[in-house]
């Protein structure tokens, strides 16, 4: 979230409408998911599709 204008962006409009608790667990499984991904078909991780 402190890196990437995208994520700090979804973050802050999860925040808008859960408890920022919530808002930092989902992005910390969506950028788990992303990674897995990543690790099994071996292409190069992408913002736009993990939090577009």
């Amino acid at each position: 979230m402190r890196y990437d204008a995208a994520i700090k962006r979804w973050y802050q409009k999860k925040c808008a409408s859960n408890l920022a608790v919530v808002a930092i667990k989902a992005v910390a499984h969506k950028l788990a998911r992303a990674c897995y991904h990543v690790m099994r078909d071996g292409k190069p991780f992408d913002v736009a599709r993990a939090f577009g």
